[in-house]
């Protein structure tokens, strides 16, 4: 029989926004809590997303990463537990649980790394690091537990015909024409900005959907850059997967990624997909589907050229399509995540 693991995840984001991060984090607790006892660790708002299986422990992550209180709240909580698994998510996570290490010899102690980081010392210091592409995880290379896992989604409920001519209709008003779909937290790291100037001149829809801080700014912008005909906010929506399936483009703008949900989900959904050329999108797409982060005139280009030819183009995405569909699943990432832990716990050269 195989061993029941106690797993505590510890995800530092505060306030209660869901973005790729938080999805990732909590998708995969979900999954791992089907035969494991899983503890996530992150603030009280996350608690009414949270899967009813997995043990939630409020902790107060909108305090600074340096406040004691922050490190006893958690500490405790480890203590109280005591699983054979710690596992930070990202950034934050990882440089607080970097000092808690020494507390707790007897556990192993995991960080996931999302995303390009110029101090990497918080992860190396963990017993086993994780990186979502295969760029990220160039920065460990002697890392003697190094695994690369490629984030995986959940396919939604494919629409039928009626549904999606339905779900069209809402997003392009009186116009037929094209639909460009971003999805992102609006945020500069996204470069929606970049984006919206890029469509200038490109006869299509542009449909962005999430929040953030940077929501009035873009507003503004579409109105400087007489787009507001063109251009759709959708604020936050639960419903990303039928989106991206009436969608005839998806598009990722963003300056830097690890390995974006957003670009697993458009494949998933049989959605096309341009990016620019940022850390795991780069290990997916071909060349010519990429222009260079901060590049107007690049990204310009690549719709302009992109957009006549999408029934041509759809053929070669298949096997992208066949990919995403396969391989790039929650249960592949939470069967290789466990293999991990696995590894981790039974070398006999640790502990």
């Amino acid at each position: 029989m195989a061993t029941r693991y106690k797993i505590v995840h510890i995800m530092a984001t505060a306030g209660g926004v869901v973005g790729g991060l938080e999805k990732h984090t909590l998708e995969l607790c979900a999954a791992l809590a089907h035969e494991h006892d899983v503890y996530l660790l992150a603030d009280r708002p996350y608690q009414g997303v949270c899967n009813k299986n997995i043990h939630f422990h409020p902790i107060n992550f909108r305090l600074s990463r340096w406040n004691p209180f922050l490190y006893w709240q958690i500490a405790q909580a480890i203590n109280q537990i005591q699983p054979h698994i710690v596992h930070a998510q990202a950034g934050k996570a990882a440089s607080i649980v970097r000092w808690l290490k020494w507390l707790f010899r007897h556990i192993k102690f995991v960080a996931t790394v999302h995303g390009t980081k110029k101090d990497i010392s918080a992860y190396a210091a963990m017993d086993g690091v994780i990186t979502v592409s295969q760029q990220l995880a160039e920065a460990f290379g002697n890392h003697p537990h190094l695994k690369v896992i490629y984030n995986g989604a959940r396919p939604s409920k494919k629409l039928n015909g009626r549904e999606k001519k339905q779900l069209r209709a809402e997003l392009l008003s009186a116009e037929d024409l094209p639909i460009v779909m971003a999805v992102g937290r609006l945020a500069p790291v996204k470069a929606f900005d970049v984006l919206l100037k890029a469509f200038v001149g490109i006869d299509a829809r542009l449909v962005i959907v999430g929040d953030g801080d940077e929501r009035e700014t873009l507003q503004h912008l579409v109105e400087q850059l007489g787009l507001s005909h063109r251009v759709l906010f959708l604020g936050h929506r639960h419903d990303v997967g039928s989106l991206l399936q009436v969608a005839d483009l998806c598009v990722i703008s963003s300056h830097r990624e690890g390995f974006p949900l957003v670009m697993v989900e458009a494949l998933q959904q049989g959605c096309l997909l341009i990016s620019t050329a940022v850390s795991g999108v780069k290990e997916i797409l071909p060349p010519a589907l990429l222009s260079a982060p901060n590049d107007v005139e690049g990204l310009h280009n690549l719709l302009y050229v992109t957009l006549p030819r999408i029934e041509t183009l759809r053929s070669n995405f298949l096997p992208l399509f066949l990919r995403a569909q396969q391989e790039l699943t929650i249960e592949g990432m939470t069967e290789r995540t466990l293999a991990f832990y696995s590894e981790l716990l039974e070398d006999p050269h640790e502990g």
